[in-house]
């Protein structure tokens, strides 16, 4: 089984990316998905509490994340240490998800959006793929899903890598601000490099 990382910024499209590469036959871990998981784990929220306060709970004492990105995604230091506390727990149901996926895909991509972006933390990766786009395509895809502001979202890609750094730790890059049948056609010509 090869492991695939795939990185990208907000509204860059990886999610297509990701069904793409899915439809070709590639098992798919969303770190995401298991981060939304992570935050109703009790360790996890102590320890969010702890870093960010109450503010960040609804009055049932759950999560709510549009407040804990407003918390999280003002300061690089606020973004580190919610990756500090969120990634070990991430992580490991992550290896978990792809072992269990590897046993019947010869492909498993996993999607992930946040945390280190350097070659030494994909380590165990097989190999990297970054999704790229244009800022203001990427803009307008992460307003149009809803649930947050222009200014919410900038604030978002400006704690992000670059697509230049991201791209200069990747082995292939998908151009993903055209068309979904040029999306198609790099997807496919990764999976054939991929798949070899």
């Amino acid at each position: 089984m090869k492991k695939i990382v795939l990185i990208g910024g907000i509204g860059s499209g990886k999610s297509s990316v990701c069904e793409a590469l899915e439809r070709l036959g590639a098992g798919v871990v969303k770190l995401d998905d298991i981060g939304h998981e992570v935050l109703s784990f009790p360790a996890t929220k102590a320890a969010l509490r702890q870093a960010f306060g109450n503010a960040i709970f609804d009055d049932g004492g759950d999560v709510v994340r549009s407040r804990l990105a407003a918390a999280a995604f003002d300061s690089a230091e606020h973004t580190q240490l919610l990756n500090s506390i969120t990634h070990p727990a991430i992580m490991d149901e992550c290896f978990r998800r792809v072992d269990m996926l590897g046993e019947a895909h010869d492909i498993v991509v996993v999607e992930v959006t946040s945390g280190e972006m350097t070659r030494e933390a994909f380590s165990w990766a097989d190999a990297v793929v970054a999704v790229s786009a244009p800022e203001e395509v990427r803009l307008a895809r992460a307003c149009a899903r809803g649930g947050q502001s222009e200014s919410d979202v900038r604030a978002r890609m400006a704690q992000q890598p670059s697509d230049e750094q991201r791209a200069s730790i990747a082995d292939y890059v998908i151009d993903n601000g055209g068309s979904v049948q040029q999306m198609d056609h790099a997807v496919q010509t990764v999976w054939s490099a991929l798949a070899r």
